[in-house]
């Protein structure tokens, strides 16, 4: 359900965009993306990894000041498992699991922007992340730990020199990514990331 809208909404942005082309901006962008899972069982370290895609900044308002940035991004990032985990899930786990956890995912961020002066944007959302390959053996019986959808709050800002952006973004988690299904531990994802991208009109 969650997906649906979100994709929705991007979708009825970018459908209005045809009529109103000279307020839409468009680039690629990359970044260095820090991840952490917190949960039980979890190593809770930052893990370097990448992230990179496109933007979209469609203008609402005539003075530039305020519009929706919808992206379209690729994420690969890694996980660690925890000394305990053996512990916590006692029925579940595989005593022959390897500890650390490759995730690649598609990230789909839709953002309002707020541009108090054209140098600086300051950005607020939300996100949804489908994490369609997890690279892990936590559990017995190939069964997966992991829950493929992850919705998060996002914050950052911007700025914004002729039409290179450099930017800053948090990315709080607010669904819980554990499929394991007892007993009943939360893992949210914490994300930061720092990168530029570049505006092509």
């Amino acid at each position: 359900m969650k997906k649906g809208l979100l994709l929705a909404g991007i979708l009825a942005v970018m459908t209005g965009t045809a009529a109103n082309a000279q307020r839409l901006h468009y680039g690629l962008k990359a970044a260095l993306a820090l991840t952490k899972i917190t949960g039980a069982g979890l190593k809770e370290n930052l893990a370097p990894g990448f992230q990179g895609g496109a933007f979209f900044e469609f203008d609402l308002s005539k003075d530039k000041k305020w519009g929706i940035q919808p992206e379209l991004l690729f994420t690969q990032t890694s996980a660690k498992r925890g000394p305990d985990f053996a512990s916590k899930y006692v029925t579940y786990h595989n005593t022959e699991g390897k500890d650390k956890i490759s995730i690649s995912a598609a990230t789909i961020p839709l953002l309002v922007r707020y541009t108090p002066i054209p140098a600086i944007t300051l950005n607020l959302g939300a996100q949804y992340t489908y994490m369609y390959f997890i690279d892990e053996n936590l559990l017995k019986a190939n069964r997966d730990a992991f829950k493929k959808s992850d919705v998060a709050a996002v914050a950052g800002a911007q700025v914004n020199v002729a039409n290179v952006r450099f930017f800053a973004r948090y990315a709080l988690g607010l669904s819980n990514i554990n499929d394991i299904p007892a007993p009943q531990y939360d893992w949210k994802s914490h994300q930061v990331t720092i990168g530029m991208g570049v505006a092509f009109k």
